[in-house]
């Protein structure tokens, strides 16, 4: 394997492990949602929104402070 196709691999390796992390943060904050829903007996799910929201928004971050640590 030449260096460039070992490159390509790392980076499609590094970015699809993004992509199952950001699904899985955003599982974790629909499932504690709908508990968090069921258990105050809400009708709507504003939680379950609200708990996706802030999940998504904290992995943003992460992620942001991730890549600019690692293109230094």
């Amino acid at each position: 394997m030449n260096k460039q196709s070992h490159n390509r691999a790392k980076a499609y390796l590094k970015y699809s492990g993004i992509a199952f992390q950001l699904v899985a943060m955003v599982l974790i904050g629909l499932f504690f949602g709908q508990w968090v829903d069921e258990k105050m007996g809400n009708e709507k799910p504003l939680v379950t929104i609200l708990c996706i929201l802030v999940f998504f928004t904290l992995y943003m971050i992460r992620l942001y402070y991730d890549l600019i640590k690692s293109d230094q």
